[in-house]
């Protein structure tokens, strides 16, 4: 898991790139490039919706969170989106893990 305290954007990258990599390890993938900012995952790493879901609960146990509202960068006008780049994930996780972290904290 991820320091609470270590929620720069560019250390959610590099969580979420750790994350894709174990995912896709296994994979017979032929990229031209490393996971980085410009990666797309449905298009580039081949996931499909099954894979996704794997995704978020990987994220999840990776960063310690829970309910983060995904549909904001899964979902557009009711739909799933047909591609999501690695930065907007990265984005949506810097602006909702630490609002969700002081969420949790003050609960407790």
């Amino acid at each position: 898991m991820v320091n609470e305290n270590s929620d720069s954007r560019e250390e959610i990258q590099i969580g979420v790139v750790n994350v894709l990599q174990n995912m896709v390890e296994d994979w017979d993938l032929d990229l031209p490039e490393p996971i980085g900012p410009d990666t797309r995952i449905i298009e580039d790493l081949g996931f499909e919706s099954i894979d996704l879901v794997q995704l978020v609960v990987s994220i999840e146990e990776k960063f310690g969170v829970r309910g983060l509202p995904y549909e904001k960068v899964l979902m557009k006008d009711g739909a799933y989106v047909t591609e999501i780049h690695l930065s907007d994930l990265v984005d949506f996780l810097h602006k909702h893990i630490p609002n969700l972290k002081s969420t949790e904290t003050a609960a407790e």
